[in-house]
């Protein structure tokens, strides 16, 4: 028996299509920065997902991106004007937008310590990436008429040979 997939409109018509059309930034942003993840998905759960795809290579690009719904708040409103029968919620939504590449580790013979140079150059790349992941929600298209607050970004530590960096904002609906 196949699970039928549901559309982002049809899974929330308030929430669904902006957070696709924000993913799809994300997806393009990574990429236009020379920096393509492998795996760009929406992902659910309480905390940043399992770094599964951070070590895939694939055509041009390695690791893994997400987004996913940190929480949902409600938004401030200045005037409830009553639609049908059922009173308006406006909605504060946390999202959170991140990135997963692996990172130099102790070579197989387990002593010899990555360079300084390869230690940097994975640096310098998740630099580009928190770039990448501010201008996906800077020029994205789906949220230029919302009101947005950035709320942070942090780089994940490294963990078995992942690392990545995670950015969090809202956006009121």
């Amino acid at each position: 028996m196949t699970t039928p997939v549901l559309s982002p409109a049809d899974a929330d018509p308030q929430i669904g299509e902006l957070l696709q059309s924000f993913l799809a930034c994300v997806c393009a942003e990574l990429s236009a920065a020379g920096r393509p993840a492998c795996v760009c998905c929406l992902v659910w759960g309480d905390t940043q997902p399992a770094a599964d795809f951070c070590d895939c290579d694939c055509e041009g690009g390695t690791g893994q991106a997400w987004i996913r719904v940190v929480r949902l708040d409600p938004a401030a409103t200045a005037n409830r004007v009553q639609m049908k029968k059922c009173q308006p919620m406006r909605l504060r939504v946390w999202v959170e937008a991140g990135v997963y590449r692996c990172v130099p580790v102790v070579g197989p013979d387990g002593t010899s310590a990555p360079t300084c140079e390869e230690r940097s150059e994975s640096a310098w790349g998740f630099i580009k990436d928190a770039r990448a992941l501010r201008t996906a929600v800077a020029c994205c298209d789906a949220l230029g008429d919302r009101v947005i607050e950035f709320m942070g970004q942090d780089p994940i530590g490294n963990l078995g040979g992942c690392a990545g960096v995670a950015l969090q904002f809202t956006v009121d609906l």
